[in-house]
């Protein structure tokens, strides 16, 4: 039995990590802590549909010793100051926040306008996308993974399978999340508040999601392409629909189609549409999958104008879903363990 600690539990990412672990056949949870409801039962606090009879403690180092792992469900900032101390202790990190995704300690201070407190465990991190060639090998014989951001997710299993076959373009990216993407303590002059009927863009220019996606992407492109990352807030609860915009020369629908499959032959959680199907939120509510549907569009000069859908729910596949398909990874389990 794997026991776990959540350290910011009373979020929603920490909420749905609770549903998930709760049925989880090999997790135990045994601490979950929380900065505001420290000493209330969890039951009072969040909206279970089983019974839960424990109580929330303070995020305390010591609340956490007896854990094998130890998930951040916290705003940024909070798990580079604990994380080296749980290492240092043999207790496996997953870290659901933005403290351990990018690899360029100055490239991440200058986006999160601060000072990243533990550098040299950035370099021991892992970055948690299992669908991406070679990650699961990594995820599975690391101490700390950083889970990947909710948008980066949609974006790069969207992109991932043909990036090496794109020329040097400006990848248009445009995003919609549900309301629940921007946390139970939104800035409301920003953004509008749950229970709203509404849309919106924002933070266009300094989404701190555009340099994640860029640092990735730029792992595995020769060609250096940049990207336009549009992020929109919708009113819907829970889900994200990334529309991907890129140019190519491949040769019709499919051979692209071919690609994609053959990219996620051993993904079970990425689904490619048929040619005929547009996906739907619905289609992935409450569930780790990601449904990606294709569809070209033949332009000038012999190129392809590619159009991919990439569709996820970004409390699971976005966030607890994908934290817990890494630690079954982590702890040698069928990474659909628990997962739907």
């Amino acid at each position: 039995m794997i026991l776990v600690g959540i350290v910011g539990a009373s979020g929603y990412t920490g909420e749905e990590l609770i549903k998930i672990l709760h049925q989880h056949p090999n997790a135990e949870l045994r601490a979950l802590t929380s900065s505001k409801n420290a000493n209330e039962k969890v039951k009072d606090v969040l909206n279970l549909d089983f019974p839960y009879e424990g109580t929330f403690c303070s995020p305390d180092i010591n609340n956490l010793d007896g854990c094998d792992l130890v998930f951040f469900a916290t705003p940024n900032g909070v798990a580079m100051g604990m994380a080296e101390k749980l290492v240092e202790r043999n207790i496996r990190v997953i870290d659901i926040s933005a403290d351990y995704r990018i690899k360029d300690i100055e490239l991440w201070e200058k986006w999160y306008g601060q000072k990243h407190l533990s550098p040299d465990l950035v370099d021991q991190s892992v970055y948690g996308l299992p669908e991406m060639h070679g990650q699961r090998e990594k995820i599975a014989s690391s101490m700390i993974v950083g889970n990947p951001g909710c948008y980066p997710t949609a974006a790069l299993l969207g992109l991932l399978p043909i990036m090496n076959y794109l020329p040097k373009q400006n990848i248009l990216i445009d995003a919609k999340s549900g309301i629940s993407g921007a946390g139970r303590n939104l800035d409301s002059k920003k953004l509008f508040p749950a229970g709203d009927d509404n849309f919106q863009a924002y933070a266009v220019k300094t989404h701190r999601h555009y340099p994640e996606i860029l640092s990735i992407l730029q792992t595995i492109d020769s060609a250096n392409s940049d990207v336009l990352f549009v992020p929109h807030l919708s009113s819907m609860l829970r889900g994200i629909f990334s529309s991907i915009y890129v140019t190519t020369s491949l040769d019709g629908q499919d051979e692209i189609s071919d690609i994609y499959r053959k990219y996620y032959a051993d993904s079970p959680f990425v689904e490619i549409c048929q040619d005929d199907l547009f996906p739907r939120i619905s289609d992935v509510s409450n569930t780790n999958k990601c449904l990606i549907s294709l569809k070209y569009i033949e332009g000038q000069k012999d190129s392809v104008n590619l159009v991919i859908f990439s569709v996820i729910d970004n409390l699971v596949k976005g966030a607890s879903g994908q934290a817990v398909q890494n630690m079954n990874i982590m702890f040698n389990l069928d990474e659909k363990t628990g997962l739907i």
